[in-house]
């Protein structure tokens, strides 16, 4: 029995990860041409949040000469988040669903099985996200950063009324198939394109799109 569908966002529902990676790499294009330091970084720290990743570039480019700061690197890295998300909501507020994201979540909705999102997004302008696409009629609930995909689930769980075997996260990459172990809710690796962003072995059940997540919804119910 499944008692509730958890969905990433980014590049789950919406295919927006092309849009993160290179809001990086063009808000930084001025101190790092090349994007060296943005790869190195972006490879180095995947845990990271968008502020996080910000601050570990500027300390590098201060390092390396190619910043002069003329403000402290919190307050540098913190405008700079700033500008990548106004940049990233222009943007993935236009890009494309993934496919069957508007059929699984009607689906889903006539199945009157709750529906959450559970994203690294901070929390407010994942909701803001959430309105743009015009998501919030299929949502029972959102969940974003600061905290972790893991306490998310363990809230969701909380507030659904769900033991972990009645749960069912959907996401692309290895810190959802990692928060889903943790919670010990049941898993579905979607994978969009060539290289999966999971490491290792790819997931038990692992889709192209979301027009085959219902009968596996199915099977599982």
């Amino acid at each position: 029995m499944i008692r509730c569908i958890v969905f990433d966002f980014d590049g789950t529902l919406v295919d927006s990860n092309d849009i993160k990676v290179q809001t990086f790499y063009e808000i930084t294009k001025p101190y790092d041409p090349f994007g060296s330091t943005v790869s190195r970084i972006l490879k180095q720290f995947p845990n990271l949040d968008r502020y996080g990743l910000f601050h570990e570039i500027i300390r590098e480019l201060s390092n390396k000469g190619q910043l002069m700061l003329t403000q402290g690197p919190d307050i540098v890295a913190t405008q700079w988040a700033e500008d990548y998300t106004v940049r990233c909501e222009e943007s993935i507020e236009m890009c494309e669903e993934v496919e069957g994201t508007s059929e699984i979540l009607h689906w889903i909705s006539n199945q009157q099985l709750p529906i959450f999102i559970n994203s690294r997004t901070p929390i407010e302008t994942l909701k803001r996200l959430v309105n743009l696409r015009s998501l919030q009629s299929y949502v029972s609930d959102v969940y974003g950063a600061p905290a972790t995909k893991t306490e998310n689930l363990r809230r969701i769980e909380n507030q659904a009324r769900a033991k972990p075997n009645e749960m069912l996260f959907v996401g692309d990459s290895e810190d959802d198939r990692e928060a889903s172990l943790n919670a010990g809710c049941h898993f579905v690796g979607v994978v969009l394109r060539d290289p999966p962003r999971f490491l290792g072995p790819l997931p038990e059940r692992c889709i192209p799109n979301l027009y085959q997540l219902q009968p596996i919804i199915e099977a599982l119910h």
